[in-house]
């Protein structure tokens, strides 16, 4: 199923004065251990680059592929594909084991008809679009919960990324920051509609919607275009 999903670039006062509005609203998640957790995603991309040259030139419905850790990197990794039709969304995801994840960085996963649907999507597009890591990013991320309309809203500070893909399970690995230090991505996901209430809770007559991709500006400085905010 396809949520919305919106994108916003804030400073750091902006996430605060959010932060404070939401607390009494709505909950954390359940996986967030204090204050944040963190996110660590590697993106597969083809030789030629096509998603990143989709997301430049902004075709409407494209997909991404990438593995998840968090703050303990062996512990959990997740393999998604990630669905975008204009300014929605949806995943299809899957529990990678270990060996598995060592297959797919080797070269050597082989196809198995009883594997999940994503990890079998992906061995299809390493065999014929050769697809193969392209940019690792990590950040710091708080996340509200509200269950009706299925409401997701995060916080997502101090996103870097990083090259290093033989250290992707590491528990620290080199990274370079992605934004300035005053600059984060605030997002709110939902299904549906977002309820009254916390659509009125967000809003400052300030905030400006942005189609701000973490993958495709973390590949837009591995390419020496850059940017200026």
């Amino acid at each position: 199923m396809y949520r919305s999903e919106q994108k916003f670039l804030v400073d750091e006062s902006t996430l605060q004065i959010m932060q404070n509005k939401l607390e009494p609203l709505l909950r954390y998640d359940s996986n967030q251990e204090g204050d944040s957790y963190r996110i660590r995603s590697m993106y597969f991309d083809t030789y030629e680059r096509v998603s990143y040259r989709e997301n430049d030139a902004g075709v409407e419905e494209r997909k991404k592929y990438r593995i998840r850790v968090y703050d303990h990197p062996k512990e959990y990794i997740r393999l998604e594909i990630k669905h975008k039709l204009k300014d929605r969304n949806y995943k299809e995801s899957c529990q990678l084991s270990i060996a598995k994840y060592e297959e797919i960085m080797k070269g050597t996963l082989r196809f198995n008809p009883k594997d999940p649907r994503p990890l079998r999507m992906l061995y299809l597009e390493m065999q014929m679009n050769l697809l193969r890591p392209s940019v690792i990013v990590e950040y710091e991320r708080s996340a509200f919960i509200y269950d009706t309309g299925n409401v997701r809203i995060t916080f997502d500070r101090n996103i870097s990324y990083s090259h290093e893909f033989d250290k992707f399970l590491e528990d620290e690995i080199p990274k370079i920051p992605l934004l300035p230090a005053n600059k984060h991505v605030f997002e709110v996901k939902y299904d549906g509609i977002l309820p009254e209430f916390i659509a009125q809770t967000i809003e400052t007559g300030q905030l400006e919607r942005t189609t701000f991709s973490k993958f495709y500006f973390s590949l837009l400085q591995t390419e020496g275009e850059g940017f200026t905010w």
